[in-house]
């Protein structure tokens, strides 16, 4: 995914959701690689957080009957940091307030990534 590709998403994602507060692509290796809004002061640490985090989901994943992980979310009292694969060498990390319903985005974002790879 490149600059282009990653603008046009969080046009799209802003369209469908105006809860997003920031949006960040990770590498599978915890790089940040394109970051937009608010999201976490240390990339560093996001980028490497976020990573484990999805490489442990899946793991967990995988023992649950071969269940590919679709998402993870971590809450808090005033924000809502939403981890979803993006292929298979990178995550996409959305900032969005607390109390959003984050089913429509992760059922969305593969096909919208998908359509703009095309």
């Amino acid at each position: 995914m490149n600059q282009d590709m990653f603008d046009d998403l969080n046009a799209q994602l802003d369209a469908m959701s105006p809860e997003i507060q920031g949006a960040a692509l990770i590498s599978s290796e915890g790089a940040v690689i394109f970051q937009k809004g608010e999201t976490i002061a240390d990339q560093s640490l996001i980028g490497i957080a976020g990573a484990a985090v999805m490489r442990l989901a899946e793991h967990i994943s995988s023992g649950l009957a071969d269940c590919p992980a679709q998402e993870i979310s971590i809450r808090c009292g005033r924000h809502t940091a939403l981890f979803v694969p993006v292929g298979a060498e990178a995550l996409l990390m959305l900032v969005l307030s607390a109390d959003t319903d984050t089913r429509p985005l992760t059922k969305t974002i593969p096909g919208m990534v998908s359509a703009l790879g095309q």
